[in-house]
């Protein structure tokens, strides 16, 4: 029982710029800043102390004291970053979601970049697929629509 969430934004910068500063660790408090009963991201990094990349492992610390553990996936300058969530929600997302896993995929379009930002929810069982699909799918979506409003602003207006 899977539940997807997609999102989309057009910002207006080179294709690099975007994918390198959406992928910087230390930028993610700033851009998921959450939404309702959706945690905002308090803090990022990788496990090694690297800069991101495929095969690392990211700790994000969330304002409801959840420590989320990601596998980066795969990562494609500047075209594509992928991960899976290993562990680490706590109650009551525990209780709902067995994986989950994002996707962001970015496009050259003119001087643009289109960014397109997937996720994907494996539900416990099916009374956490109805809870989900009627409590969290909504406020999770636009959890990140304001993400990627604000990595647009940052880009837009940064320097």
């Amino acid at each position: 029982m899977l539940i997807q969430t997609r999102v989309q934004i057009f910002i207006n910068a080179p294709i690099e710029q975007v994918f390198d500063c959406s992928i910087n660790c230390q930028n993610l408090p700033r851009f998921f800043t959450g939404y309702q009963a959706i945690p905002a991201i308090l803090s990022a990094a990788t496990t090694d102390g690297l800069p991101l990349h495929e095969g690392s492992t990211r700790i994000v610390q969330n304002s409801d004291g959840s420590r989320i553990r990601e596998r980066i996936v795969s990562l494609q300058r500047p075209t594509l970053q992928a991960y899976k969530l290993l562990h680490g929600f706590k109650p009551p997302f525990a209780w709902l979601v067995r994986s989950a896993s994002g996707q962001w995929s970015y496009q050259p379009i003119d001087s643009r970049t289109h960014v397109t930002w997937q996720f994907e929810f494996e539900m416990q069982h099916l009374l956490a697929y109805v809870v989900f699909l009627a409590m969290v799918k909504h406020p999770f979506q636009v959890a990140q629509s304001i993400c990627l409003e604000n990595l647009k602003q940052a880009v837009e207006h940064s320097d």
